[in-house]
């Protein structure tokens, strides 16, 4: 299936009001409002000039290339996620941790949103894999946190059904893309890292963005990465 991107009229609409809404995002999480006394943090938070290029980023990333008339009903869903992944980007990358106030509550405003393009499309399998793949990516994240020296914290675990419910929305296949593609480049990162000197091998690496990089992958690239094995 080839993605029929938005009307270019659109998007840059979508990209200004992107770049507006990060900054706004920017400047409240430069207050560090989201710090808390386990954190322990005592460095000053981040420069924010890099949140609301991210975010337009993502906004036109999702724009021209999500899918077909059901996906783009749901774009809100997506869009939504988008300003959700700079703000566990900047807050995991800074303490270390993804707060429950904003990983809690995505889960059901996530299935909420996702209901309007089901109803009106009528495809109700679609949003029936979305929850099954919920489920089966919450418990696959639930074993690799009991797992010795697995490094998933909690946040992980309560992202990983916002993950799988939002990739199951187009296929099984994106679940596994999003997934694989969240620990390729988590272990790129923290290779990185190591070679960098910035951490050690026994060192918290903040995971919580590359399971949302992972999510974009998959929504950018599954279908381009099927169709070339299956053409192989």
């Amino acid at each position: 299936m080839e993605p029929h991107p938005l009307p270019l009229l659109a998007t840059g609409v979508l990209v200004v009001v992107a770049l507006v809404v990060g900054h706004l995002t920017g400047k409240e999480l430069a207050t560090a409002g989201y710090r808390i006394d386990e954190d322990e943090a005592t460095h000053s938070p981040p420069r924010p000039w890099w949140v609301a290029p991210l975010l337009a980023g993502i906004v036109l990333l999702l724009a021209r290339t999500l899918g077909d008339a059901a996906d783009y009903a749901a774009l809100p869903a997506y869009l939504l996620f988008a300003w959700l992944t700079v703000c566990l980007v900047w807050i995991d990358l800074d303490v270390h941790r993804l707060p429950v106030g904003l990983t809690r509550p995505a889960l059901p405003a996530f299935a909420l949103l996702l209901l309007p393009p089901t109803i009106a499309t009528g495809e109700w399998d679609r949003l029936l894999t979305a929850v099954i793949c919920s489920l089966a990516l919450t418990a696959a994240y639930v074993a690799f946190a009991f797992l010795p020296g697995g490094g998933f914290g909690g946040g992980d675990v309560q992202l990983a059904p916002t993950i799988g419910l939002l990739l199951g929305w187009f296929s099984v296949g994106h679940v596994l893309i999003g997934t694989m593609a969240a620990f390729v480049l988590g272990g790129v990162g923290a290779v990185v890292l190591l070679v960098t000197g910035r951490a050690g091998r026994k060192s918290a690496m903040a995971f919580g963005p590359f399971m949302c990089a992972g999510l974009l992958v998959a929504v950018a690239w599954t279908q381009q990465l099927v169709d070339g094995y299956l053409g192989s």
